[in-house]
């Protein structure tokens, strides 16, 4: 069914503050105090930061030192990811109960497909309360629901309904309602598309909606454009069904001319893995194994590749095996390349696989994605590690 039918009704269900509502189930003394779930070390990084917290400042993607200086009386919590993946298991499980259709995103989010339901659990907002009252009841924790005629509408929806809270926009006033919102409240404008559109005196998403075609193609690019415009109206057509699960991701890049400094091949290396670690954590996945694509200037195409001792979605983990993986093939044919490639293969649901890994992969994990966040709110290349 395609989400821009004026009949389609999507739910957008998203755990408030997660992993400090589940700790705040094991620890009652947690209750109203601000609380910060993350990285405890000196490049740690603040995974969640719960609302009494970020009244003073604190948020995720932050570094916990600077958490800790706004926030010294704050109660840090090095995290239990174990445990938040079987609380969301529950939670998945509880929202298949009301739709066949149930999209997860990321550990603590899904869409659901709830059109058609009306004569089952009542109108929308009231079947929301229902699934509302039923997570609280079951796993204790408080969820915020947007309700939309697509997927974009209820997502947006969600951010008017945090936190605990309900909030629906029908398709007849989603333009209006999209219309005085900043461009940057739109999903898939980050800050650089924000930037371009501020430049052309374009602020909100209403002025997006009637901007000239030719100014938008100037600012976004030819083949966003359209699209964007269509979304500022508050338009999304995309289906709401989950995605083939992949069994690798891949990158690539050729040079311009071939190189041959070590140097040069690992940065290249380090961009790569940088883009496919934030796909592969994006989909919910880790990796069992890691290879490299190199072509030499002949041609000649050569793969290595290396099984994990602990499934990954680390981008340091996937690095230091890709970068040993080079070593060996250089040390095999020491000869210039034109193209390198990287791929992580073997991919399995991220949530089953949290208990196996260890201290390190966590710390790991749970680096890149702060790491994502920060390129998510600022753009892709404000931050990278170093090698």
């Amino acid at each position: 069914m395609k989400q821009g039918n004026s009949t389609s009704t999507i739910f957008h269900a998203d755990l408030d503050a997660f992993y400090v509502e589940v700790e705040r189930q094991y620890d009652h003394s947690l209750l109203g105090k601000p609380v910060i779930v993350g990285g405890m070390g000196p490049r740690g990084v603040v995974a969640t930061a719960s609302y009494e917290a970020r009244e003073f400042g604190v948020h995720s993607a932050q570094p916990t030192t600077i958490a800790r200086k706004l926030c010294p009386q704050g109660y840090f919590l090095p995290g239990n990811h174990s445990l938040y993946s079987e609380v969301s298991k529950k939670f998945m499980h509880i929202l298949r109960r009301y739709s066949p259709t149930v999209l997860s995103v990321s550990i603590d989010e899904a869409y659901l497909d709830m059109s058609g339901t009306k004569e089952i659990y009542g109108p929308p907002i009231g079947a929301a309360e229902t699934i509302r009252q039923n997570i609280r009841d079951s796993i204790g924790l408080p969820v915020s629901i947007g309700i939309g005629p697509n997927k974009l509408v209820a997502k947006v929806c969600t951010e008017y309904a945090k936190p605990d809270g309900i909030f629906q926009i029908e398709q007849i006033g989603a333009e209006r309602f999209f219309a005085p919102q900043p461009v940057r409240n739109l999903p898939g404008i980050g800050p650089k598309a924000e930037k371009a559109l501020n430049n052309l005196k374009i602020f909100t998403l209403g002025e997006v909606a009637m901007a000239p075609d030719g100014l938008l193609r100037r600012a976004l690019g030819p083949n966003r454009a359209g699209h964007i415009k269509s979304r500022a109206k508050g338009i999304d057509n995309t289906p709401l069904q989950e995605p083939r699960r992949a069994k690798s991701m891949s990158a690539e890049t050729t040079f311009d001319a071939d190189i041959s400094s070590q140097s040069e091949m690992e940065v290249a290396l380090k961009k790569l893995i940088e883009r496919v670690g934030t796909r592969l954590r994006k989909s919910g996945n880790v990796a069992r194994g890691v290879s490299i694509k190199l072509r030499f200037r002949d041609f000649a195409t050569i793969t290595r590749q290396h099984t994990l001792t602990t499934p990954s979605d680390g981008d340091q983990t996937i690095y230091q095996t890709a970068q040993a993986l080079l070593l060996t093939a250089m040390r095999e044919r020491n000869e210039s390349i034109r193209l390198i490639g990287i791929s992580v293969t073997g991919l399995d649901q991220r949530a089953t696989q949290l208990s196996l890994l260890d201290s390190h992969s966590k710390t790991d994990s749970d680096t890149s994605l702060a790491l994502d966040a920060i390129r998510e709110r600022f753009g892709f290349k404000s931050i990278s590690r170093g090698t």
